[in-house]
């Protein structure tokens, strides 16, 4: 049979229905009864609504093989063996040694409390015990957190030490100071060593985490995407500045030529100075007038890099 683990938590406060049809109720689920010796649960206990809101009534106990779930509710099976006598004859268990561990303390083999039995975790179907968290109250579960005990390092119920168990099996029942017990769950020294889990520096260290993976998944990609924009206008603004460069070359080539072409001519011509003179003021003149030409352009080249900057940083075309 397949381990179906459910909890104390997951059981107390549900309605409990019974009688022939399964229909009539009979109260809520309060506590889980545990093995006098053994490491399970055996069942529960059933608080019954006072009769006309004046006489009490006493508690059912029902066994863990005693009840069907339905439609969230516990509905008590209708067989001699599910609930009080007839259970525990099945179970095989006194019913005046049975224990109520919730509430009681958790203390080590060397005397150490490590807080209150509070949620348990065990089989739906056989009741073996699963783990067993130590509840050392709100305030310390919130700074300290809770620590959870395997089952493996739980020694079971032991009588002598820990808390009086006096109102175990009935509210009602009143007990003399000499015939009180004490009792406490035993667990190995080695459960002091466990980390407690849910404390407010897990806590902060889990939000951290969350506000470190929402940078990775929010910021990075949004700044690596800024990076890649702005290499692209880069780019594109280059690109223009390239354009105008080739364009611009080509004015300087024009001075080039026309100087050379002047040059060539004065020196073919009479040497006086005052030809000299005038061949060289032709030189100069038709090599500004071919580097004119083109000068608007050269004057563009940056203007279009700041335009085609902009055009990209703004996603335009």
């Amino acid at each position: 049979m397949a381990q179906q683990l459910i909890t104390n938590d997951d059981l107390r406060g549900l309605r409990v229905l019974g009688g022939k049809n399964g229909t009539s109720n009979i109260g809520k689920v309060r506590r889980m009864v545990f093995h006098p010796r053994e490491r399970r649960v055996v069942g529960f206990i059933v608080k019954r609504p006072d009769l006309m809101l004046m006489f009490h009534r006493k508690d059912l106990f029902v066994s863990l093989q005693g009840y069907d779930m339905v439609d969230g509710r516990v509905v008590v099976r209708q067989t001699p063996d599910a609930c009080d006598k007839g259970a525990c004859k099945a179970l095989g268990i006194d019913w005046d040694s049975c224990v109520m561990w919730e509430g009681m303390p958790l203390m080590t083999e060397s005397g150490d409390t490590l807080g209150m039995v509070g949620t348990v975790t065990f089989d739906r179907n056989t009741g073996a015990i699963s783990t067993v968290e130590a509840d050392a109250g709100a305030t310390a579960n919130t700074l300290l957190g809770k620590r959870v005990i395997p089952a493996s390092l739980i020694k079971g119920f032991r009588r002598g030490i820990g808390v009086a168990l006096a109102d175990q099996h009935d509210a009602s029942a009143e007990q003399d100071e000499e015939e009180i017990e004490y009792g406490a769950i035993l667990v190995s020294d080695e459960a002091k060593q466990l980390t407690a889990e849910g404390s407010v520096a897990e806590k902060a260290g889990a939000a951290t985490a969350v506000a470190v993976d929402k940078v990775n998944r929010t910021v990075k990609p949004a700044v690596a995407n800024a990076a890649k924009a702005t290499t692209q206008a880069v780019g594109k603004g280059v690109s223009a500045v390239g354009k105008r460069a080739v364009e611009t070359k080509d004015a300087f080539s024009g001075f080039k030529d026309e100087y050379r072409k002047a040059r060539g001519a004065s020196e073919g011509a009479s040497s006086s100075s005052t030809k000299a003179a005038s061949s060289s003021g032709k030189v100069v003149a038709k090599a500004s007038n071919a580097a004119k030409k083109p000068a608007p352009e050269k004057k563009n080249m940056f203007a279009a890099f700041k335009e085609e900057y902009d055009k990209a940083r703004h996603g335009d075309e």
